[in-house]
């Protein structure tokens, strides 16, 4: 089974200071995702941009496709070492996540990553080799369904220290923090800010150190598809609905005369608007039988727009009724949109007097699309 990754990451800066001395990257191909942490020594400016300059190279070599043991090569090769303390400027760990199931992570003096599946730590072998000096230490795993894998810098570990943890939190007291709060239904993302406010808490509000958390849940990939418009070829309805309903993960239908053609061509009994849904500028939504979401057209979408590029998230729409909210919400609890945008002109829109955007459906899904990818969407998009 191919697996999709979650991610979530949580950082604080030390008291006192500007900038956080660590830094993270993570980022999706298209069979795997790369994380790398790095840990600039001290913190302030000049922590941030040495953990900045390995996080960037590691991503960059990664995007080239560079084998892992060359990316630490080069690693070990560029960054400087500390002529007073002997030791290297800038810690890290890199991780990559494939798609089904195997993972690599190599770790250089940093607190070692932590595998929970079933909500029970997992022990990983790892291997140590000598890499330009350094001791690296490399692991590879098997992931399943559900497991999530924390990588945390020193700050978290040190957390609590000379208080109620006088050696700081440790490895084994945030194993059993993360054993108690991983719960199966929590986002990778929720588990980050857990344990983020716990350091926070331990550190009194003032945290003595640069503190990163990053969080992936290997998971089942969650996928919508939207059916808007019907096809430019009316002869084509048929064998569109068929293969939009075949589609998997959620369906949504935006158009009447759109959810009319699939409640035909799948011998829906019910069709039915819900006026309890309506707003003065968003039509109410429709019921249509096994369609998971139905709304208006162009108008709709329109407003779902605006939301999304005026900064909208789950928690802005959480409790809203509306199709454009309804319709924002779904697309951001996915990681993969399908839009299906059909080319028929609808009669009803070459009314003057109507906005510019009613023949603009095209392009305002392509606006919807692109700020899907904003954060961190897959979209795709087809036309009928």
């Amino acid at each position: 089974m191919r697996l999709f990754y979650e991610w979530g990451t949580r950082q604080l800066q030390k008291h006192g200071e500007e900038l956080c001395g660590d830094n993270l990257g993570i980022a999706r191909h298209a069979d795997y995702v790369t994380l790398a942490l790095s840990d600039g020594l001290g913190s302030g400016v000049k922590a941030n941009i040495l953990s900045m300059l390995t996080t960037r190279i590691v991503m960059h070599l990664m995007e080239n496709e560079l084998p892992l043991s060359e990316v630490v090569e080069t690693l070990g090769k560029t960054l400087p070492v500390c002529n007073v303390r002997k030791i290297a400027y800038s810690t890290f760990a890199i991780g990559q996540f494939f798609r089904d199931g195997h993972a690599r992570v190599v770790e250089f003096d940093t607190p070692s990553f932590i595998l929970l599946r079933r909500r029970n730590s997992v022990a990983v072998p790892y291997e140590e080799r000598q890499i330009e000096g350094k001791t690296i230490r490399e692991s590879e795993l098997q992931l399943q369904m559900g497991d999530w894998v924390v990588f945390v810098s020193d700050g978290v570990v040190n957390a609590g220290i000379g208080g109620r943890y006088p050696l700081g939190w440790g490895s084994d007291e945030i194993t059993r923090f993360l054993e108690e709060h991983c719960h199966p239904d929590l986002s990778a993302d929720e588990l980050a800010e857990k344990l983020a406010e716990a350091v926070w808490d331990l550190y009194c509000g003032e945290p003595g150190d640069d503190v990163s958390v990053a969080v992936i849940k290997a998971r089942r990939k969650l996928t919508a598809s939207v059916l808007t418009g019907p096809p430019a070829d009316r002869s084509a309805d048929k064998a569109v609905v068929a293969r939009f309903t075949q589609r998997r993960g959620y369906l949504v239908v935006c158009g009447g005369t759109t959810a009319k053609i699939v409640a035909r061509h799948t011998g829906s009994k019910s069709f039915e608007v819900d006026l309890a849904t309506v707003k003065p500028d968003v039509p109410p939504l429709a019921r249509v039988e096994g369609i998971d979401l139905t709304t208006e057209g162009i108008l709709t979408l329109t407003k779902a727009n605006d939301l999304l590029r005026s900064g909208a998230d789950k928690e802005t729409v959480k409790f809203d009724t509306d199709g454009a909210s309804a319709l924002v919400r779904l697309c951001l609890d996915v990681d993969h949109v399908h839009f299906i945008v059909g080319l028929s002109v609808n009669p009803a829109h070459q009314n003057p007097e109507l906005p510019r955007q009613l023949g603009m459906k095209l392009a305002v899904v392509r606006e919807i699309a692109e700020e899907l990818r904003k954060r961190g969407k897959e979209v795709s998009l087809e036309t009928v």
